[in-house]
């Protein structure tokens, strides 16, 4: 089974992230960008060079097409429970330039089977980024976050609709141990 935490950045996906990888000893725990050698390499690039963002789009789109082939479909195959942080939807929301049929190319229509949202208003992202050094993207301020946010759960939820990914929202806010207890019957409930 393919499980994705999405969210914005100050979400707690690497939170819950580390507690599902605790709890789920032989899952594979992984993330979108940077999930293989060569996406550290492309994510270094497309984070840190001076690039137009057509040609970010693009090296994103290639770390994710290497993380499909080379770490989510032998996982699949053996059957392991995988793990990630972020994936096409991810993709989808923070790139003008990426479509859902650039995606499904990239990821040979791979799709997680679970998708996890998790959800923050405006006043608990700022009280949460008020207390990181910030990146690229979240010194881009809460609105742009907001907005980034809201495409996250459009293409979640076309996902839904299309391909019959199953979505769980939770409010971000909520306490880690609830959130995680949620989240853990959410992956445990086999259809």
């Amino acid at each position: 089974m393919y499980v994705v935490l999405e969210g914005v950045d100050g979400a707690g996906k690497s939170t819950q992230v580390g507690l599902l990888k605790d709890r789920f000893k032989n899952a594979l725990v992984t993330k979108e960008p940077g999930g293989t050698r060569m996406g550290e390499h492309l994510r270094h690039i497309a984070l840190n060079e001076n690039i137009s963002e057509l040609a970010r789009a693009f090296l994103f789109l290639s770390d994710r097409a290497e993380h499909i082939e080379s770490v989510i479909k032998p996982a699949l195959k053996e059957k392991k429970l995988i793990i990630s942080d972020r994936s096409l939807i991810s993709g989808m929301a923070y790139s003008q330039f990426s479509s859902l049929e650039l995606n499904l190319l990239a990821t040979q229509s791979v799709l997680p089977d679970k998708i996890i949202l998790l959800l923050i208003d405006k006043e608990g992202l700022k009280q949460r980024l008020s207390h990181k050094s910030l990146d690229k993207i979240e010194n881009q301020g809460t609105e742009k976050l907001l907005t980034i946010q809201q495409k996250l759960k459009t293409h979640a939820h076309a996902l839904k609709e299309q391909f019959g990914c199953e979505v769980l929202e939770l409010d971000a806010q909520k306490s880690v141990w609830d959130l995680h207890r949620q989240i853990v019957a959410f992956i445990e409930c086999v259809v």
